[in-house]
């Protein structure tokens, strides 16, 4: 079977952490019916106050820590590189892709795949500002090279190590645009990269991405990505 290892970045989210950890057994058994065999979960605290605590037994989970915050694309690119699986599953720790839809992106990654990004096929609850600022920057990831992937920033994707190591090595975003600069350099290393249709929910809370401040500074981020 093909080895996973599951990748979780948590910045302040202790309940979503123990919720989605409870469901590593539903990932497991959909894993195996596609030929994978789930070997770790790694939880990566981006400096969140307090630290997460362990609070569950019996599931093979590393936690790693970041000192102070780093970004979500520092702490996905250091779990990635310490990841034993032969592939990855990223996932964010509210679960908006339940982690049972692992399937439809292990049916996507070809052979000759790089890497499978999720495609959200529902918005429902995601605020209005937020579902346009989401059209717009999807219109400007072309600019910096991303193509033919219509949803970059969906957070449940399958990396194939042996093709995605040297792109997460030569990672240079550490924020919220680091899933763009991971498409555009997967395509012009010869990558290819597929988009698979997933069930999507708005996940109830705040977000940890403040859409003004960070939304600035992932446009600011895209000339670095289309040239760097």
């Amino acid at each position: 079977m093909k080895t996973l290892s599951l990748v979780v970045p948590v910045y302040n989210a202790q309940d979503l952490l123990d919720a989605i950890v409870g469901r590593i057994g539903a990932l497991k058994a959909c894993a195996a019916a596609c030929g994978y065999a789930l070997v770790e979960t790694i939880v990566v605290d981006d400096g969140g106050e307090p630290p997460l605590t362990r609070k569950w037994n019996g599931e093979n989970v590393v936690m790693l820590r970041n000192d102070p915050n780093r970004g979500k694309g520092f702490s996905v690119k250091r779990a990635a590189l310490a990841a034993k699986g032969e592939f990855v599953l990223m996932s964010d720790v509210d679960e908006s892709a339940p982690l049972t839809e692992f399937p439809k992106l292990a049916a996507a990654m070809a052979d000759d795949a790089w890497m499978v990004c999720g495609q959200r096929r529902g918005r429902a609850g995601m605020p209005v500002l937020r579902k346009v600022l989401a059209r717009v920057f999807a219109l400007l990831v072309r600019f910096a090279g991303a193509r033919r992937v219509r949803d970059t920033q969906c957070g449940f994707k399958l990396f194939r190590m042996s093709a995605m190591r040297p792109v997460f090595e030569a990672q240079k975003i550490d924020r919220f645009a680091f899933d763009v600069e991971l498409v555009a350099r997967a395509q012009r290393m010869g990558g290819r990269v597929c988009s698979a249709r997933i069930e999507w929910r708005h996940g109830g809370r705040p977000s940890s991405l403040k859409v003004f401040k960070d939304g600035l500074r992932m446009l600011l981020d895209l000339p670095r990505i289309r040239f760097g």
